[in-house]
């Protein structure tokens, strides 16, 4: 929101409904002029960390993780790299996607790379079925996030498991989540990026699943284009 105030020779006169009506039509008329990226709220970091520490029924609040400033994305860095937050690692990752904020990328990245064997636990497993998702918001404001998120269109098997999920297993739903997280954008490489993993794939279910993602994706395009 805009801090700035009116200023004025000397105290308005409001001696009748008249006056007041006049000053309430003119301060709404000011208004009109504030830009949209000043009224808008940014988050503190307080509300940040409260924003991605909350549970959700529907998922992360996409319209507040956008209002991320660059302190709270700057704490979001910090809370990805402590292994203490790792419960919220999941919707951490989704935060700096959403909020777009210079140094997202790395942070994102450094997450993605590092080396996990053997079990992991559920909050693990739960950050690493956010990554993609992270990643396909993230490349609204950074077209670096469409190089590992094609790249695990062709996912092989993990060094790591979760329960019952392993191998191929896991390979599959890494290669199904990226194809839907492009469908998402509605975005030209997208688009182009799943063109070409339909060109290589040699899986008949994965077809079907990228058959329906470029279905999805069309619509995407169709309703940023009204």
């Amino acid at each position: 929101m805009s801090k700035s105030r009116a200023r004025f020779g000397s105290p308005l006169r409001l001696r009748d409904g008249v006056g007041l009506g006049c000053a309430l039509a003119w301060i709404a008329i000011l208004g009109l002029f504030v830009p949209c990226e000043v009224r808008a709220q940014t988050l503190s970091v307080e509300e940040t960390e409260d924003l991605v520490r909350s549970r959700y029924f529907e998922g992360l609040p996409e319209d507040q993780a956008s209002q991320i400033g660059p302190e709270g994305a700057a704490r979001l860095v910090e809370m990805l790299a402590d292994p203490g937050e790792r419960a919220n690692h999941d919707h951490v990752l989704l935060a700096l996607g959403l909020c777009g904020a210079p140094g997202a990328f790395d942070a994102i990245a450094d997450w993605a790379q590092s080396p996990r064997t053997g079990d992991v636990d559920r909050d693990a497993f739960k950050a690493w079925q956010a990554l993609p998702y992270a990643l396909g918001h993230l490349s609204r404001h950074d077209p670096r996030a469409f190089g590992p998120l094609e790249a695990q269109l062709a996912a092989g098997p993990p060094r790591w498991r979760f329960r019952h999920h392993r191998g191929g297993r896991l390979a599959r739903l890494a290669r199904h989540a990226a194809a839907n997280a492009l469908a998402e954008t509605g975005s030209p490489e997208a688009r182009r990026a799943l063109d070409r993993a339909v060109r290589n794939s040699t899986d008949p279910e994965f077809d079907a699943h990228l058959r329906d993602a470029r279905a999805r994706h069309a619509q995407r395009v169709r309703e940023q284009s009204r």
